[in-house]
């Protein structure tokens, strides 16, 4: 019997690594298949500029479905190539966009020669878009990340170039736009009441159209400089974003729209819903053909925008912005100094932390993980409350909680409240719970695609989400990672993953990436802290006392003061 299970152990083993090889296998050979159907676009004479687009796609994919293989770095450097390239023959703006993302991202996650050119890469890119401020930004991260380096050698070369051309003046525009939508020329644009009933309307539950799927309502949340739309559906669906610059000779603003695939419409919701929030005019919808529906969004002063689907319930987000970065300095009686610390864009922007959003996770109907009559809603409640009263009681800074109550918020609704208070940190705070009673310890999370099993199932447990709609969102992650937070989100998760653990004497779990739906969106560092295993016995006994809740608030308090101080250029 012995023999047999150790016969059984030793072929799982086998049939594992095996798997593990084949999967190696396969992506070296995409890698390098990839590498030269690059090489033959650049010999060639005649190509499409979508020939570009596929192949960076093919490099990300290998990055994204293994981000610890040995060529993903590569890869991603190699996807970042492939649209500078593209740029260099096409002089299309959004594929120099494009470059940086993938740059940007490299440069966050990776410490290799390709993370360190993607910073020279990275500074090059923002100079061609007259963006000096982040250029010198960039710059001044290699430099401190790879000190010594031919790259950091290059690095302040290239920044005392730039000190020269800014002069004494200073005077050179900055462009701190990011996502330069694409122009894309679409006809039959939904107008106002133009659109009528689909004969099989009246049999589908008082709905326009004749889609399996429900459009049930359309919500939007507004301020100045950012509006978060969401429309929810009975079950998710495909869709396809476009973008149509302003017409003045008929009259048409800028406008986004989506098409949405297989659905009708609640006969409740207004064909015309009037915004007027200094970003949008309107959201408009009809059925611009049979089972397809199209909701535009006319603009008033949009610049950046972001489209993604969520699960669980399904609904389709659509974030606009004008593209700006707010000055923001802090108050009085704790602040940082006035002269910006060059380690973090904020630092070189100057812009100082004034607001604090903090998210107590789940609530209401949704009571998070359980164990003997313990309830992870009510326990981070508490903890996000002596959160606040720490900040309350020892700085000026403003701080706002997204429940204060036991009451269900969606998780597009918290980073959209961040947003709209103009937060210049997200914490997001939760109890994690394991099959494997012994599991324990503190670990911090920031918003990114990952291949790490144990954090994909944090992140399905937080999102409820399954495997596929996981999936669906890492594929989303790409177009939503241009925003400049990442490298500011882990210096951020880093100090209070620290300082937690310091805290309560915890083991600690480290800092991780994943791809948590409460976190996407957000305009500011953001991270989710996962405060320890509700599920362990030992854990649970003391997260019981007031006095040990208070610790992990007192602990991520800390964290959050270092970051400040150190990053706003105090210490």
């Amino acid at each position: 019997m012995r023999y047999s299970r150790v016969r059984t152990l030793f072929l799982i083993t086998v049939l594992i690594l095996s798997f593990a090889a084949q999967s190696a296998a396969s992506l070296k050979s995409e890698y390098f298949a990839a590498k030269d159907q690059l090489a033959a676009l650049e010999k060639s004479k005649n190509v499409s500029h979508s020939s570009y687009d596929r192949v960076a796609n093919k490099f990300y994919s290998i990055y994204s479905r293994d981000p610890k293989y040995w060529l993903a770095d590569d890869s991603l450097y190699l996807c970042g190539k492939t649209y500078l390239k593209s740029y260099w023959r096409f002089e299309k703006e959004y594929d120099l966009k494009n470059a940086l993302k993938y740059y940007r991202l490299l440069g966050a996650n990776y410490d290799s020669k390709w993370a360190a050119d993607s910073y020279l890469k990275s500074a090059y890119i923002y100079s061609e878009l007259d963006d000096y401020i982040s250029a010198k930004y960039m710059l001044r991260r290699a430099i401190e990340k790879f000190p010594g380096s031919y790259h950091a050698k290059e690095a302040k070369k290239r920044l005392n170039e730039i000190e020269e051309k800014l002069g004494s003046d200073n005077e050179i525009n900055v462009n701190f736009s990011q996502n330069d939508p694409k122009d894309e020329a679409v006809n039959n644009v939904v107008n106002g009441n133009k659109n009528s009933k689909n004969d099989d309307a009246e049999n589908q539950n008082s709905a326009v159209g004749s889609g399996n799927v429900l459009i049930k309502d359309i919500r939007h949340f507004s301020s100045k400089e950012y509006t978060r739309v969401v429309l929810d559906l009975s079950k998710n669906t495909e869709f396809e974003k476009h973008w149509l610059k302003a017409d003045p000779s008929h009259g048409k603003p800028p406008r986004l729209f989506l098409d949405i695939y297989n659905t009708r419409v609640d006969s409740d919701i207004q064909e015309k819903i009037n915004i007027k929030d200094g970003l949008l005019e309107a959201i408009r919808w009809g059925i611009f053909k049979k089972g397809v529906t199209r909701v535009v969004l006319d603009s008033q002063n949009v610049e950046d925008f972001t489209v993604f689907s969520l699960s669980n319930p399904a609904r389709i987000v659509i974030d606009v912005s004008d593209g700006t970065l707010v000055n923001k300095k802090a108050e009085n009686k704790w602040s940082a100094p006035e002269e910006p610390s060059a380690d973090t864009l904020a630092g070189v922007f100057g812009l100082k932390v004034k607001t604090i959003v903090i998210d107590p996770g789940h609530g209401g109907k949704d009571p998070g993980a359980v164990y003997d009559g313990l309830l992870e809603k009510n326990v981070v409640l508490d903890i996000g409350k002596y959160l606040r009263n720490y900040i309350r009681e020892n700085t000026d800074l403003k701080v706002f909680m997204t429940r204060e109550t036991d009451r269900f918020i969606p998780l597009e609704e918290r980073t959209a409240f961040a947003n709209r208070k103009k937060a210049d940190i997200f914490v997001s705070i939760h109890i994690n719970a394991a099959k494997n009673r012994r599991a324990r310890g503190v670990e911090t999370y920031v918003l990114n695609v990952t291949n790490d099993k144990e954090a994909l199932k944090v992140a399905a447990l937080e999102n409820k989400a399954t495997k596929k709609s996981l999936s669906d969102l890492q594929g989303i992650l790409k177009d939503i990672m241009l925003n400049s937070k990442l490298e500011e989100s882990l210096m951020l998760a880093q100090f209070v993953q620290d300082d937690v653990v310091a805290q309560i004497k915890k083991k600690s779990l480290g800092v991780k990436q994943a791809p948590f739906y409460v976190l996407v969106g957000a305009k500011m560092p953001s991270i989710l802290v996962e405060c320890g295993f509700l599920s362990n016995n030992r854990f649970a006994n003391k997260i019981r006392s007031s006095d040990y809740r208070r610790d992990i608030a007192r602990g991520i308090y800390k964290g959050i003061i270092g970051y400040i101080e150190k990053y706003n250029g105090k210490g």
